[in-house]
Order: structure tokens, then sequence, then C-alpha cells
């Protein structure tokens, strides 16, 4: 690849990648203010059944696009592996972590858009049969814990935690980001593993403490350090390595 189409394509992510960090926080941002997300995922089956129900066609497409945004994160890790990459090196492999990152929690969010909406009706129209609402929530629960917490948060978190640690240190190593930004994806990454530790409360009952906030911390730091990495990507597209 020639130098001037190297530095358009390290602009071109560098934008990329602002702009994803901006607009996968808008669905979520919507989901915390019309269904009390993420605090809801941890009520009672029916709660959180009658609460979708209120919010109509208007979440399901909020979460249609939080799905979409969480899958366009594998393309995302791709570039970061592009604008990091060395001679020798495993961004590759730390690409892979990314997609696979992606894709899981792509999976988990999809329950919402395509199983709960059927649920939720079914959930709604079965009050004057106790038997009938019990089995549905009870079916609910069952797919809010294996595809939520166990592919979503569980496998999709612990892939993106060490997706970010994996970028972060082929940050140390390259010239475009050295100094404090990859320590920021470090930091990022040690919390959202230690994030996992909450959806474990959900099957062996302890109180998670802090650890309750460390998916949110690491998300925000997250969606800092890609900010960053943004930024250095569009001011510094032509570092030799």
């Amino acid at each position: 690849m020639s130098g001037s189409n190297e530095v358009r394509l390290t602009q071109f992510f560098g934008v990329a990648f602002i702009v994803f960090a901006i607009a996968f926080n808008v669905p979520y941002a919507m989901l915390a203010a019309s269904f009390e997300y993420p605090d809801i995922l941890r009520q009672p089956p029916g709660t959180i059944l009658a609460a979708f129900n209120a919010g109509g066609t208007g979440l399901v497409l909020t979460w249609a696009a939080f799905a979409l945004a969480a899958l366009l994160f594998a393309p995302i890790a791709v570039g970061v592996a592009v604008v990091t990459r060395r001679p020798r090196d495993s961004s590759a492999a730390v690409a892979g972590l990314g997609v696979a990152a992606g894709i899981t929690q792509a999976i988990g969010l999809s329950r919402w858009v395509y199983a709960v909406p059927g649920l939720a009706a079914a959930w709604q129209a079965s009050a004057a049969d106790s038997a009938l609402r019990a089995s549905i929530e009870t079916t609910f629960l069952t797919l809010h814990q294996f595809a939520g917490v166990g592919i979503g948060e569980a496998i999709g978190q612990t892939l993106t935690g060490f997706w970010l640690l994996g970028a972060a240190l082929a940050q140390r190593n390259h010239p475009r980001f050295r100094g404090t930004l990859p320590w920021i994806g470090l930091i990022g990454g040690v919390i959202l593993l230690l994030g996992v530790v909450e959806g474990l409360a959900t099957v062996v009952p302890f109180d998670p403490g802090l650890f309750g906030l460390s998916a949110l911390a690491g998300y925000l730091v997250l969606t800092v350090w890609l900010i960053w990495t943004g930024v250095l990507c569009i001011l510094r597209p032509n570092v030799p390595v």
C-alpha cells in the first residue's frame, strides 16, 4: 500500500472509531432512559416483561439498533488491528478476539428483537392464567440467562476485555500510540474482566458489591480509549513503524 493510501486509511479508521464510540452509546442511553437499562436486567421476569410491553415498537427498534452496534464492533476491531499493526506482531489474533466479541454480544442482544417480543405479548395475554404466565416467565428467564448473561455478558464481555488488553499492548509497541493511552486500554480491559463476576451472582447468590458497576465503568473506559485512538489516527496518520 502506498504511503498516501495508508494515511487516508488510517484517518478513515480514526473517524470510524470516534463515530462508533459515540453511536454505540446512543441506544444504550435511550435504553437507560426508557427501560431502566441495565438495572432492569436483574429484576424478576414479570417486571421485565411488563416494562418491555410498555415500551412498544420503539423499544424493540432501540434494541435492534443496540444489537447492530454490537455487531459493528467486529469491523472496528479489525480497524484497530490495521492501525496498530507492526511487522511480525499478533494483531490478527487480537482482531479475532474483537470479531468474536462483537458477534457474541450481538447474539445476546438480538433476543430482545426476535424472541422477547413474542414472550412479552404472550405474557400480557395470559393475565387470567397464572400457570401459563409462570411458564412463560420460566421460559423467558432461561433465555435471559443463557443468551443474555451467558453468551452476551459473560462470553462477549470476556472476549471484549481480552481484546482490549491485546489492543492496548499492541499500542504500547507502536509509535503512534505510546504514552498514556495504552495504559487506559489496559485498565479498561481489566475492569471489563472483573465485571464478569457480577453475572455469577445470578446463579451463585452473593453480593457483587463494586463488581456490579464494573461492566458500566469498563465500557465507559473503552469509549474514551476508542475516541482517543481515533483522534491520534487523525492527527498522526503517517508514523513510521
